[in-house]
């Protein structure tokens, strides 16, 4: 019997608690040294952040001294501002070496010797405690706006410190694995325990053992808000960490992550409890040459301890560094990621018997020790999945009539393979792609370029394109040549809605590596060496392709990247950018090996679809959704560079806005650039959104950047100056909508759909808090202020939060621990007020994860099944006028299966899939690879949550 009562993974404390803490201010001359040589670079490189990097800093003062509960990043710029809160002192004999060492490792170029001199001029007896610990209660926020706020590193600190007394957890169906859990030091991001040692997992294929994997679980306590609710709640997710046993060829860009156990505390030599630290090995140019090393400040701080680390490239050649299941000394492991080149050690993710292991294991605890800790609610389902493009079932008697003549034929044939149009995926029968794309002559792709190295995969390509689009040859080839005298073919393909001519080219060396290497290449290093040769490359492509004719379209053949080391010699992104240029969207496609690459071949021919807008319509129906089609379905997305994924080392923010007309299947977008030239909003087709985000400024402009520019008061001014800007183009993208019918002459609705996480700092009024502020069925002030009363109440608006960095609580069936449900469940008793409501969202298992672990299975029992542990989507209805919340729960719930293309790509509802696909095409030649390889890569820090 399904279940339909899920148990969230949310707890809240039912007592007050207190928690003393001792204070460190960073002394003021070490502030004005630090802050000196952070504005020195910036005038020196001309580029980056005049402040002081205390990020890097946190990562080593927290794994010298795990007894850190928090660090201040204002206690490094204003004076007598706390910069480390712990909960117990520290000898500080050797805190200003190890901040010595790393100013000199930070500010390296500005010449060790110049800081030396400076550092040495410091008084190492400034630095001393506050006296005695400050009192924080974490059963309420501060009461001022400015006051420190613990209770988000706290909390979770205190809990894990109370689960640790009873350290083990069983795990399996029967509970026959036993785990003994150590904590992971971290800051800002609650606490973490992880297994220790390593368990060894077995991988298995067509049921026999293909090798092992060493695996380590991982659970996190986390404090969360959710809106209307004042108290936060504590939060537990269980993930997986897999190590490297296997020697490294290649280390990463941005380096691997190792976790070191000690018993050892590093600052003072003080026994501890055994625990880890996650310690950075970053890529040094030493005498010419990249070399992995160790932090300077850590690694002599060890030395100076006589417990040196071991000699990084040593390690990377034998990962496995003392680990017993009796932690003594120093042991290390190496966590995986997908930077890494070679096939994965195991598939991340952990299974839902694994997820009520835990579970149980809390409430265990909280019996046993008396933890001050009570669940928070239920969630009760209140509807299940829809089918919008089901399949045209077969009656029994047809099903009768083909067996029959199918056991009559079998002994001369082999059984017929299953009809198209009766797949589960709507975009793989022809009979609805066809049509689909040919549905507007006018804005139906003309060309598809195929620029082919291998002819397995040309030929691949051409039979999947003519099979989805239901066409055929309708004349022979004819040759064409381009503005560089390279010869292509060229075909007429005809189908019963439209015709396309699709035209096959070898890439010759459009492909080929960048020869970075080459010291006749102008640049001072590789980076400078393959902007200028992308740039290059982009060139000799325009030149390369025959010119498009109306919309067009290319699917490019290009080995992985694996394959290209060192990796700036990786040309995918001069194809992006350089192929887009000349006219055409396009897809990347690795070559074909063997049958079972026919999933690839299709998925970069229904990618490069999506990318010429091609969607079917209608897309709601009445009688299904329970809800008028004559709604615009809109969503804002942001776009965020960051510093990690621009060569210019500068972070720069886009934000577009995706509106689909469910009765036509139109996609339309605009961006606030679109729109500062013009008297009115400005939308474009969604192929002309992708190349207008090639044109976006993706740096900022360092000629109007000053050396104190980056004061807090004037960044506070450009955060709200931005937000003032940007809410204003959402309300005009808004009032247009509502002002534009969908059909006919209707005035229509409009959802609008954000998703916090990723537009919160745009938004504000995203925000928990904000939102708390809101009365019931009441608009932002942002929103509201612009709109007529008639607009506003045809305006929807729903909050949504993705299960990122644990801000959404795992789900757990009440009445059959490690069974998989889906459907719209209601949070139940976890807010104050009866108005509002909560929704979390399980999706359905994916077409991809039909071979998952059983019911009663750990991830232990197999590493190469997928996990089946679908993460929650958190829904927060917003304003709902004429319409109750949660038949409008239901409908974006019924959204989140609305992808026609592939259903294992969504996680928002619809349209958010082409709001995201988009951003592949946010790029820059400055860039180190194509976006979507970027946006794939697992963080150091996120890895185990990657599933």
């Amino acid at each position: 019997m399904a279940s339909k009562h899920l148990l969230p993974g949310a707890w809240q404390f039912t007592k007050n608690q207190e928690y003393p803490v001792f204070q460190l201010s960073v002394p003021t001359p070490w502030q004005q040294i630090a802050n000196s040589l952070a504005q020195q670079r910036v005038k020196l490189l001309g580029k980056g952040y005049p402040s002081v990097p205390v990020y890097s800093l946190d990562k080593i003062i927290s794994a010298s001294f795990p007894k850190i509960i928090k660090t201040e990043r204002h206690g490094w710029q204003k004076p007598g501002f706390p910069w480390v809160l712990a909960t117990e002192k520290m000898a500080l004999f050797d805190l200003p070496i190890i901040i010595k060492d790393w100013l000199i490792e930070e500010f390296s170029i500005l010449g060790e010797r110049q800081i030396t001199s400076i550092l040495d001029r410091l008084d190492e007896q400034l630095w001393q405690w506050e006296e005695k610990p400050i009192i924080y209660p974490l059963h309420q926020p501060p009461e001022h706006q400015h006051q420190i706020d613990i209770r988000f590193q706290a909390i979770p600190d205190l809990i894990a410190n109370e689960f640790l007394k009873n350290p083990q957890v069983t795990f399996g169906n029967d509970h026959q694995y036993r785990l003994t859990f150590y904590r992971v030091v971290r800051l800002n991001q609650g606490a973490e325990l992880i297994s220790w040692p390593p368990s060894s997992v077995t991988l298995i294929e067509h049921k026999e053992s293909v090798g092992t994997a060493d695996i380590s679980f991982v659970i996190n306590f986390k404090l969360q808000t959710v809106p209307w609710r004042e108290q936060p709640m504590i939060y537990h997710h269980l993930s997986i960490r897999r190590w490297i046993s296997k020697p490294i060829e290649n280390i990463p860009y941005r380096g691997i992550t190792a976790f070191v156990g000690d018993h050892r505390r590093w600052i003072d030599g003080q026994r501890q409890p055994f625990c880890f630290m996650a310690l950075s090995i970053k890529k040094n140019w030493i005498q010419g040459q990249q070399e992995p090393r160790w932090t300077r400040a850590i690694s002599e701080l060890l030395t100076r301890n006589d417990s040196p680390l071991p000699e990084t490239i040593a390690l990377t050649n034998q990962p496995m560094y003392h680990w017993s299941d009796r932690p003594l000394g120093i042991q290390i492991a190496i966590a995986y990621d997908s930077r890494h080149t070679g096939e994965s050690p195991c598939l991340p993710g952990v299974s839902p018997r694994d997820l009520a292991s835990l579970d149980e294991a809390i409430q265990t605890q909280i019996e046993q020790i008396n933890l001050p800790l009570r669940r928070v609610g239920e969630a009760v389902k209140i509807s299940g999945n829809l089918d919008f493009w089901p399949v045209k079932k077969t009656s029994k008697k047809e099903n009768q009539s083909a067996n029959e003549e199918l056991q009559e034929t079998s002994s001369k044939k082999k059984k017929e393979p299953k009809d198209p149009n009766q797949l589960d995926t709507p975009m793989l029968r022809p009979q609805l792609l066809a049509n689909t794309t040919f549905r507007e002559p006018k804005s139906s792709p003309h060309t598809i370029l195929i620029l082919w190295e291998t002819e397995a995969c040309r030929d691949a390509l051409i039979q999947q394109i003519c099979a989805l689009l239901d066409m055929s040859s309708t004349g022979e080839n004819q040759t064409y040549r381009t503005a560089s005298q390279l010869e292509g073919q060229a075909t007429i393909y005809q189908s019963p809605y439209g015709s396309l001519c699709i035209k096959t080219q070898y890439i010759s060396d459009l492909a080929q590596r960048l020869d970075v290497k080459n010291p006749d290449v102008p640049g001072k290093n590789l980076r400078e060496k393959r902007k200028y040769l992308i740039e290059q490359r982009i060139e000799q492509i325009k030149l390369s392709l025959p010119q498009p004719e109306g919309l067009s379209g290319a699917l490019v053949e290009i080995k992985p990247k694996s394959q290209f080391w060192p990796r700036e010699s990786d040309p995918k992104l001069a194809l992006r950018i350089g192929i887009m240029q000349a006219g055409y969207v396009n897809q990347h496609i690795n070559p074909i090996q063997t049958k079972k690459d026919e999933h690839r071949v299709q998925r970069a021919v229904l990618d490069l679809l999506r990318q010429f807008g091609v969607l079917p319509a209608p897309l709601i129906s009445l009688e299904k959704d329970g809800i008028d089609p004559h709604l615009w379905l809109t969503c804002f997305y942001v776009f965020r560079r960051t510093r990690k994924t621009t060569a210019s080392n500068k972070a720069s923010t886009v934000v577009l806005m995706v509106r689909v007309n469910p009765l036509s299947g139109t996609i339309e977008a605009t961006l606030p650039s679109l729109c500062q030239n013009q008297q009115q909003l400005q939308w474009v087709s969604y192929p002309q959104l992708l190349g207008l985000l090639l044109a976006e400024k993706w740096e900022a402009n360092t000629d109007e950047e000053t050396i104190d520019s980056n004061s807090d008061v004037e960044q506070s001014q450009d955060i709200k100056q931005e937000q003032k800007l940007i809410n204003k183009f959402v309300s005009d993208c808004l009032r247009d909508c509502l002002n534009t019918p969908v059909a006919e002459e209707k005035q229509p609705r409009v959802l609008f759909m954000a998703e916090a996480t990723n537009a919160r700092r745009i938004l504000p009024w995203l925000k928990n808090p904000e939102l708390s502020k809101l009365s019931t069925n009441n608009l932002p002030d942002a929103l509201q202020r612009p709109l007529n009363e008639s607009e506003i109440n045809r305006l929807l608006v729903v909050r949504l939060r993705v299960a990122k960095d644990g801000e959404v609580p795992v789900a757990i069936a009440k009445t059959q621990p490690g069974g998989r449900w889906s459907g719209l469940f209601l949070w139940q008793g976890v807010l104050e007020h009866q108005k509002r409501a909560i929704y979390l969202s399980m999706r359905q298992l994916l077409n991809t994860e039909q071979g998952t672990l059983k019911q009663q299975q750990s991830r232990l029992d197999n590493g190469k099944a997928q996990a089946g542990n679908t993460k929650p989507l958190e829904i927060a209805i917003i304003h709902h006028p004429g319409i109750e919340q949660d038949k409008l729960a239901s409908f974006i719930h019924y959204l989140r299966s609305r992808w026609p293309y592939f259903a294992d790509d969504v996680s928002l509802p619809f349209p958010f899939s082409l709001a995201i696909l988009a951003k592949e095409y946010a790029v820059d030649t400055k860039d180190m690879e194509s976006v979507e390889a970027e946006e794939n890569e697992e963080s150091d820090d996120l890895d185990e949550f990657a599933d």
